[in-house]
């Protein structure tokens, strides 16, 4: 990972780091003390790395989230970015017939995956996700026995039914050798098949809320936005895709996974129950449309013997809880 500073007249400093895969990762000056971004310029908002603020009159439900979130007081960082060597995420891993199962415009019934577990939702025909936003309850992860297990929960645009997948969210492990153990919580993105990238600066602990929103900008390029909403600190970073890599747009989520560690995937940390709230997405064009968590497919995580591993309940419309039953 290699990382230049550049500067003008506009940008006192931008840094561009560049991944070994070839992921070009925007960062944006930290705004002042005193900066207020209700009532700061788009251009001084796209100067420090804040979403842009929807038209009150086109967007009013949107401009009320966005109004709600960023009246909060914050504490901005420039994120220190480190390549995890070895564990990736990515898109569903599915039996053949759980594929032929997908349609974007009826969802899917009594979905099942062997990584992930969670509510998708699938986008209509012509249509495609420009933003995907959530906030969990960041679990305190459990060994079930000896050895390594894990678990990470984001949001994210789409895995499932396509070969591409960019996400964010947390990590949560433990491994248990009897007279050795050890626990780790931290913040993590990806845009699979790049390897997971941790944020190392950005503290999270068990029992901690984090907000995600990443927004598409473009097929190759995305904004994520994260605040760890019980401390205040946030950040926020723009990523370049490589040539090779970009975005369907077919699907938005929101999940617990277990990961890919080493070329296998894991066993599944005990995470008890992970709460996914204010969970939404919005599709790209018009008319101005936002999709619910709630409306969307749920999916059980399932292991040997097919038996059920991690299981979703659609609460309410923005709202789901994720039960953890076994660990492969």
């Amino acid at each position: 990972m290699t990382t230049k500073r550049s500067t003008s007249k506009t940008v006192k400093t931008q840094h561009i780091t560049t991944t070994s895969k070839g992921f070009r990762v925007r960062t944006y000056e930290v705004p002042p003390p005193e900066f207020n971004p209700l009532a700061a310029t788009p251009r001084l908002l796209l100067h420090h790395g804040f979403p842009a603020r929807p038209d009150a009159k086109t967007e009013p439900k949107l401009r009320q989230m966005w109004d709600k979130a960023l009246s909060r007081p914050r504490t901005w960082i420039t994120p220190v970015f480190r390549e995890v060597q070895g564990k990736s995420h990515g898109p569903a891993l599915r039996s053949g017939s759980e594929r032929d199962k997908v349609s974007a415009s009826k969802g899917i019934a009594n979905a099942t995956s062997s990584n992930w577990s969670g509510s998708v939702a699938f986008a209509p025909a012509r249509r495609t996700f420009g933003w995907v936003a959530g906030q969990w309850t960041v679990p305190n992860p459990h060994a079930p026995g000896f050895g390594s297990y894990y678990a990470s929960e984001w949001v994210g645009i789409d895995g499932w039914g396509s070969n591409d997948v960019l996400q964010a969210g947390t990590e949560t492990e433990i491994i248990d050798l009897g007279i050795f153990s050890s626990r780790q919580v931290y913040v993590w993105w990806e845009w699979f098949p790049s390897g997971e990238v941790a944020i190392t600066n950005f503290s999270v602990s068990a029992g901690d809320i984090m907000y995600c929103l990443i927004c598409v900008n473009s097929t190759t390029t995305a904004t994520v936005y994260l605040t760890n909403q019980s401390t205040g600190v946030s950040t926020s970073f723009s990523i370049t895709a490589p040539q090779g890599t970009a975005l369907v747009g077919n699907s938005a989520e929101w999940i617990v996974e277990r990961p890919t560690v080493n070329g296998s995937v894991a066993s599944l940390a005990d995470t008890k129950t992970v709460y996914f709230d204010e969970g939404i997405a919005g599709l790209s064009g018009a008319p101005f449309t936002i999709v619910n968590l709630g409306s969307g497919t749920a999916v059980t995580m399932t292991g040997n013997n097919n038996a059920s591993l991690s299981v979703p309940t659609l609460e309410t419309s923005q709202l789901m809880k994720v039960d953890w039953l076994k660990a492969n």
